[in-house]
């Protein structure tokens, strides 16, 4: 009977660590189309009110709390110690990432030939995390589906990485990320596995479009992530790469987009807005 509880505990734990991945991705997803709900979010998620609630009379609820008599009382249960622990330190660092743009980064600079442009293709990360950046792409700041307060998406971006091959699980087969411009209101974003040139994968959102390929890795006993940045996957993250679209023609006219600032050698900062930027 002992072997069969603890059976019971692992195969829950496991189904938890999936839903909270999903969760995880949906909430990256929602924050990436609508910037201005992630401060929403983060409030409602920590706050008593908006946390899950039953009426039930000797219910759990996700706090660890148990309604007896009209009253709530602590639970004393290490698996829900354990999934509040590892809730509150995913939430920390999720939050982490969603600094402040007007914080001043340090430029990370990129190749640029004798006249100052930028020299393609762009090599950044090191080991497994490598990606290769041919262009940058152009920028469309109408309708404004295609920026956030964070990123821009700029059709025809296109970068590539090596990661397991769907067909085969092993490492060598080169991803290409690409943002397309959409029939509709949306950019597409598009990723296509070498090995399978005539099935690219398509979704509204970089994280969505890796998920989807993640999901099947996964499927096929790949050690991979269960969820990952889109922005990072394709190499927008980056630093060198945020100042150097932000410096593209019209990067200004992105009414939603807040210009990261920078921080020089010296302690200046600036902004990487250059004066032509639209004209």
């Amino acid at each position: 009977k002992r072997d069969e509880l603890i059976k019971q505990y692992q195969n829950i734990r496991s189904e938890l660590r999936i839903s909270k991945a999903e969760n995880d991705h949906l909430l990256d997803m929602i924050v990436e189309t609508f910037p201005e709900m992630g401060q929403e979010i983060s409030s409602c998620s920590s706050s008593d009110e908006c946390a899950w609630q039953t009426e039930d009379e000797g219910s759990e609820d996700a706090k660890g709390l148990s309604l007896r008599n009209g009253k709530r009382e602590p639970v004393d249960s290490p698996m829900l110690s354990l999934l509040n622990s590892t809730h509150m330190t995913k939430r920390r660092r999720r939050q982490g990432k969603r600094d402040d743009r007007k914080d001043p980064k340090p430029i990370e600079p990129l190749p640029r030939d004798a006249d100052g442009h930028i020299t393609f293709p762009i090599t950044i990360g090191r080991g497994p995390d490598q990606i290769e950046i041919q262009d940058l792409g152009r920028i469309v700041w109408d309708p404004e589906t295609y920026h956030t307060s964070r990123y821009i998406w700029t059709p025809g971006f296109r970068s590539s990485r090596v990661y397991p091959s769907i067909k085969t699980g092993e490492s060598g087969c080169v991803y290409t990320s690409e943002i397309l411009e959409g029939n509709g209101d949306m950019p597409v974003f598009q990723v296509t596995a070498s090995d399978m040139p005539s099935k690219p994968f398509r979704a509204s959102s970089s994280s969505g479009v890796w998920k989807q390929i993640l999901d099947l890795l996964t499927a096929k006993g790949a050690t991979v992530k269960t969820h990952a940045s889109g922005p990072q996957m394709y190499g927008l993250s980056h630093l060198g790469v945020t100042k150097a679209i932000q410096e593209l023609d019209n990067a200004n006219k992105c009414s939603k987009y807040i210009m990261q600032r920078w921080a020089e050698p010296g302690n200046g900062v600036l902004y990487s807005e250059p004066e032509s930027a639209g004209e």
